[in-house]
């Protein structure tokens, strides 16, 4: 759960007026069937608790708050009018903000409306004490033209409860596909909410970018007299992004020294006083405290007075320096005749490179596939690409895990998703071959089991090292890993490993222009620190269940992915739709060598068992090696 500090919410059950039940959401249950059920739309803190008990009600809280989903309430006394705006919202989200439907949640309400839930990590949504005024903004902007309810963003307003029942009408609030939205008819809906009911829950949320600059619009608190002059912060192409860094705000120490250098910087670029004063004052709201109103006065004084001239060189600017800045690069690019080879010495390049090849090439533990692209070296990379539900990162573990049992090699896996726990848990049950029931049951028993199965957990996993920090950048993956080597494994990281591509941040643009972006920094990065980089990325809409066969224009939101990547893998499961598929422990997961730099295309037929989430090759022989210390069932669990 993000932000578990914010575990207080507010219930009632059996009506709006049987509030100010004050709980901790980790411990609460949905009453399902029971009548006229809510929970407040927001999380809080602790303040939230204390407010309660100093107050006796939750009514004049302002403090921060979180939200897992951001909530858009459609109704109306006509309900197949409710219906239609329902259907105009998801077809705004998609056409206008190209968001993935099959991860928004949707709802009857039980009564005359919709409720449509964007899950706000694929926006970077954060906790403020502006939250509701943002999220207010926000949907106003989604929703021009379109009967809603806007009160629902009040900071403790309560929301019905999946599951539970509207006395008013008797029928469920009930899960709903976006599919079903859009093409059922309503008398359809009506009778599906006669009953509970239960959907596929979407394991992975993408980042939208078109999301996140809404929201960082619309909960962005402006004052009137700090407000940027029109375009006074256009980025030239000859921009020193050192100076564009500073702008979002530096803490006590920095200060003076930055407000000088700014109000140099932005003189130089010829704008008048009064322009670099309003940028100023704005940028001294993002400073951590800000300055007096006297010291922007002063240093914009200085700058108009004093000539200086502060350089790549000046120890301030540095500290802010950026590898992507044109004048860093034009610093360190010499031309030297020793960059020029000849075919001799590319000879002698390529003999060391095979020998050093064979000590460092990243193999993956699938025969055929190794076979086919001859492992993966340093400076490369491998996209791994599949529709969301069939297995991409349990493949990804599986992988992982052979790596390290057979090649002992240094690993660092980003899971940009799923919390640390849960990956913890999937690696326990490929290790030892378990449910994660089982799993949890023995590790809250605390005994011999236990120990067992967090000794067998590490010798499988030895030297992986495991990030889940959500929304990163290139730069954020960069520090990672040279932190990494330095402060945590002491010896250089061999293989990167992203859990997922849509997860990662990039720079302001269309999502198309994010992810391609994005792509080309994976390649650069692991060229520049020398690593095998191996990414899994899901398709677009014309991947549809799962079941069909992976191909190469099937990447989300570029086809500069595939390019910048020097293997693509594709994952699918032929039998996913099948009824006698989903009861069956294990299933056939495909995987095709798509792209492959290094020699033919092939594909391969792998037992995925649903259960244990092992992966393992026709012979049923595990992706690992033979000599593994353990065998299925090893640990006595009930």
């Amino acid at each position: 759960m993000k932000n578990p500090d914010y575990c207080w919410c507010d219930v009632a059950i059996g009506g709006v007026n049987k509030r100010n039940n004050i709980v901790n959401i980790t411990k609460f249950k949905v009453p399902i069937g029971k009548t006229d059920c809510y929970r407040t739309v927001y999380r809080y803190p602790e303040a939230f608790k204390q407010h309660f008990e100093n107050k006796k009600t939750v009514a004049g809280y302002q403090g921060p708050v979180y939200a897992d989903l951001f909530p858009i309430d459609i109704d109306d006394e006509n309900l197949e009018q409710a219906h239609d705006n329902a259907r105009r919202v998801l077809d705004r989200l998609a056409a206008a903000y190209d968001v993935d439907l099959q991860q928004v949640k949707c709802f009857f309400s039980g009564a005359k409306g919709f409720h449509i839930m964007i899950p706000t990590s694929m926006f970077g949504c954060y906790a403020s004490p502006r939250l509701p005024v943002g999220f207010k903004k926000m949907a106003a902007a989604l929703l021009q033209g379109i009967n809603y309810d806007s009160s629902i963003y009040d900071t403790v307003r309560l929301f019905r409860l999946s599951n539970t029942i509207n006395s008013k009408t008797g029928l469920y609030k009930i899960p709903l596909y976006a599919m079903e939205i859009l093409h059922k008819e309503t008398a359809d809906i009506l009778e599906l909410a006669k009953e509970p009911r239960t959907i596929e829950p979407v394991d992975e949320i993408s980042y939208n970018s078109q999301l996140a600059e809404l929201f960082q619009k619309s909960i962005r608190e402006e004052k009137k007299d700090d407000r940027l002059p029109a375009g006074a912060l256009t980025k030239p192409k000859d921009a020193k992004l050192c100076y564009y860094a500073i702008m979002d705000g530096v803490g006590q120490g920095m200060r003076d020294n930055c407000a000088l250098r700014l109000a140099v910087y932005w003189r130089k670029q010829g704008l008048a006083d009064d322009m670099i004063m309003g940028i100023m004052r704005a940028w001294n709201q993002r400073n951590s405290p800000p300055l007096k109103e006297k010291d922007i006065e002063k240093a914009i004084h200085q700058a108009i007075e004093r000539p200086y001239d502060y350089g790549c060189n000046d120890q301030i600017l540095q500290q802010y320096c950026d590898n992507r800045c044109r004048f860093k690069k034009k610093q360190e690019t010499k031309i030297t005749a020793d960059k020029i080879y000849t075919i001799e010495e590319a000879r002698a390049k390529y003999e060391e490179y095979v020998q050093e090849l064979e000590k460092r090439k990243i193999n993956l533990g699938i025969s055929i596939i190794d076979r086919a692209i001859r492992g993966i070296a340093p400076g490369e990379v491998c996209e791994v690409l599949a529709r969301s539900g069939v297995g991409k990162t349990a493949f990804l573990i599986n992988v992982i895990r052979s790596v390290a049992l057979n090649q002992k090699t240094p690993t660092l896996f980003f899971s940009l998703e799923q919390p640390l726990a849960q990956i913890y848990e999937r690696a326990a049950q490929i290790t030892v071959r378990q449910e994660g029931q089982a799993i949890e049951k023995a590790v809250r028993a605390g005994d011999a089991n236990a120990r067992s199965l967090a000794k067998l957990v590490g010798m499988n996993f030895e030297k992986v090292y495991i990030v889940e920090e959500d929304f990163l950048t290139y730069e954020d993956l960069r520090e990672f890993i040279q932190v990494a080597e330095t402060e945590k494994v002491h010896e250089p990281v061999r293989l990167v490993c992203i859990d997922y591509l849509g997860r990662m941040r990039g720079e302001r643009g269309s999502q198309y222009e994010v992810t391609s972006e994005l792509a080309k920094q994976l390649k650069r990065l692991a060229k520049e620190l020398d690593v095998a980089v191996l990414y899994l990325h899901q398709t677009n809409r014309s991947g549809k269940t799962g079941a069909e066969p992976i191909t190469m224009d099937m990447a989300r939101d570029s086809g500069v992915v595939e390019e910048a990547a020097d293997f693509v893998l594709g994952l699918w499961r032929p039998d996913i739709d099948k009824p006698e598929a989903q009861k069956s422990e294990s299933e056939e997961l495909r995987v095709a060598v798509l792209k492959n730099r290094k020699g033919p295309l092939c594909q391969i037929g792998l037992d995925f068992n649903k259960k244990y989430l092992t992966i393992e090759d026709p012979n049923k022989r595990p992706l690992v090696a033979e000599e593994v210390p353990f065998k299925e069932g090893e640990l006595p669990f009930e």
